[in-house]
């Protein structure tokens, strides 16, 4: 995926004063539930063509890049604007994601509302700007939730690698749909990236947010002074409230 900042303000060790903002008001781990009345969604559209299906491990990157990608846009930076106030408005509320489907006419369609759009290899994801539950646009809401999932690798196990990228380690025991499972990813990556300090996330941002996904059995997934983040879901779909369905390493970008 091709990023680009280009605002020439910078703020303290050279990253730009609109990503300084922006990383600011992300959200941490451990909030306290909001108990708000509306709830509020972060759509991730994930492109699964009928014909020519993505890789699985693939699509979940792809989730996880749009996702951190789209909070830390240099839209994000202004605060007034509609960009803004919409990410602004969902970090005061529970945070929600919810994966939806879409192929050919539906995925060209969704490229014109605001988010952020990333590939991994053969395999694309588009995460939108959050909106309340049930207030969607039309040509969101069109699309389907469920109903379509993908075959989990023949290797969950494959290598991290040495390469200092960060890992998304998802519980495979879980058996999470790929919609469940983009969510939760997308959980990770953002999670990731507010623990960060800003000039670690800006490197990170600057590299185009290079990650990995990982599904493994619960026995393997990582644990200790290596975690940067675990993500336990709220309960709302397919898994028990409190589960934690990733552990997320930050490979060299140092938290």
């Amino acid at each position: 995926m091709s990023l680009l900042y280009d605002d020439p303000a910078t703020g303290s060790c050279g990253v730009p004063g609109w990503f300084v903002r922006t990383h600011g008001v992300l959200p941490r781990p451990m909030r306290e539930d909001p108990g708000e009345d509306v709830p509020w969604s972060m759509p991730i559209i994930l492109n699964i063509p009928k014909p020519d299906r993505p890789d699985r491990t693939e699509l979940l990157e792809a989730a996880a890049t749009a996702v951190v990608a789209c909070c830390l846009d240099d839209r994000a930076g202004d605060a007034e604007s509609p960009y803004a106030r919409a990410l602004g408005q969902w970090y005061g509320a529970r945070i929600r994601k919810i994966a939806r489907r879409a192929r050919n006419v539906q995925w060209d369609r969704v490229q014109d509302l605001p988010g952020v759009t990333a590939s991994v290899g053969g395999a694309s994801a588009r995460a939108l700007t959050p909106g309340p539950v049930g207030g969607e646009d039309v040509v969101v809401a069109k699309l389907q939730i469920g109903g379509t999932d993908l075959p989990k690798p023949d290797s969950p196990a494959r290598e991290a690698g040495d390469d200092g990228v960060p890992t998304i380690w998802v519980d495979a025991d879980l058996g999470m749909t790929v919609g469940k499972a983009a969510a939760q990813v997308g959980h990770g990556s953002m999670l990731l990236a507010g623990v960060m300090d800003v000039g670690a996330a800006w490197e990170w941002a600057r590299a185009g947010f290079p990650l990995r996904v990982r599904e493994v059995p619960r026995a393997q997934l990582p644990t200790g002074g290596d975690v940067a983040v675990v993500v336990r879901d709220a309960g709302f779909t397919e898994i028990a409230p409190g589960a934690a369905t990733v552990a997320v390493t930050g490979g060299r970008y140092r938290t």
